[in-house]
């Protein structure tokens, strides 16, 4: 039986992800210099010690709540697993942490390695399920854009943004669903062409693609999918909601910045800068400034710096927490290969 290291995805050179840290640094000094711009310290330090506090514990809770709704999503999603609450959670958490810092989404990568040996998963089973999952964040993505402009009237960009994520939406889940119907075709096929290759790719390749077709297969189990998107739902609804509660600590109790908010946050999540630094504070600026006329520069700016605060500061005292105690991690001794 293969071992679980050998399923482990090849490591990108290092030279590569050294340029891409240094090009994401670049852009992250340059987005803080300009935040650094027109804004006036003492207003900022105003903005910062005038917010009620007591509100942004309630949405640092909502963002609590939140990786138990995301961590119940993953283990039915990983519907042919057996996963317990705490390991999932932990691996979870542990790619949330390492994507703040890790560029090209490394971090699914080391969610995928770390639940891999539980209840025997499987790495590569754990990264189809994580495609899936991202297929269920874009449906939401897009609900919530679709409602905002519904709602209110919004930029051109914005518009251009929600019909893009409709037609990936359209096009990669299409061909994932035409995929996962045809797979035994295609692996035939799939198996004629490795044939070709050195001996041992065909052997090499083709069971791991098996198994990430097993971990991509949760998309075509309507009980799976029902409760998926019932996780989704109340996970985004919470996110909101952790952002309505962090604009009323600053007077700014506004459901529909909150939920724009949170589109923004997504969609600039996703820019590969260490740590997304100058990304939440310049959206809430952009947002809340110049769109929605709703805040000062220095108060929007106030917001962004709590948001992250929120946002990041949980998952990684989870993280610590989790591996630090006892039994933090444990391996079934059946592994899966």
């Amino acid at each position: 039986m293969q071992t679980e290291t050998a399923t482990q995805p090849k490591a990108q050179p290092l030279w590569t992800q050294v340029i891409r840290w240094l090009i994401g640094l670049g852009v992250a000094a340059l987005s803080c210099w300009l935040l650094a711009q027109n804004v006036d310290r003492q207003n900022l330090g105003k903005a910062l010690t005038s917010a009620d506090y007591r509100w942004v514990i309630t949405g640092a809770l909502a963002i609590i709540a939140t990786f138990f709704t995301r961590t119940q999503r993953w283990r039915t999603l990983l519907w042919q697993s057996a996963t317990r609450l705490r390991p999932t959670l932990t691996a979870l958490l542990m790619g949330q942490v390492a994507n703040m810092a890790l560029p090209m989404r490394g971090g699914d990568m080391i969610r995928a390695a770390w639940i891999g040996p539980e209840r025997g998963t499987g790495t590569v089973e754990a990264l189809g399920s994580i495609a899936v999952e991202k297929v269920w964040d874009l449906v939401a993505l897009l609900a919530c854009g679709l409602i905002l402009l519904v709602w209110i009237p919004l930029p051109d960009w914005f518009a251009r943004s929600t019909w893009g994520t409709a037609l990936a939406l359209l096009v990669g889940g299409g061909s994932l669903l035409l995929v996962l119907r045809w797979q035994e075709p295609l692996f035939h096929l799939a198996g004629r062409l490795l044939a070709c290759l050195p001996a041992g790719w065909d052997q090499a390749l083709l069971p791991r693609l098996r198994r990430l077709a097993n971990g991509l297969e949760a998309i075509q189990q309507t009980n799976t999918s029902l409760r998926a998107a019932s996780w989704t739902g109340l996970t985004w609804t919470l996110s909101t909601l952790a952002n309505l509660a962090v604009l009323t600590a600053f007077g700014i109790p506004s459901v529909v910045a909150a939920l724009f908010l949170l589109v923004a946050l997504m969609l600039g999540g996703n820019i590969p800068i260490p740590g997304k630094l100058g990304i939440y504070e310049g959206i809430c600026v952009i947002s809340l400034h110049n769109l929605f006329h709703l805040a000062s520069n220095e108060r929007a700016l106030a917001i962004g710096l709590v948001l992250r605060l929120i946002v990041m500061g949980p998952p990684l005292l989870a993280v610590i927490l989790l591996t630090l105690l006892p039994h933090g991690r444990t391996r079934n001794t059946n592994e899966r290969s």
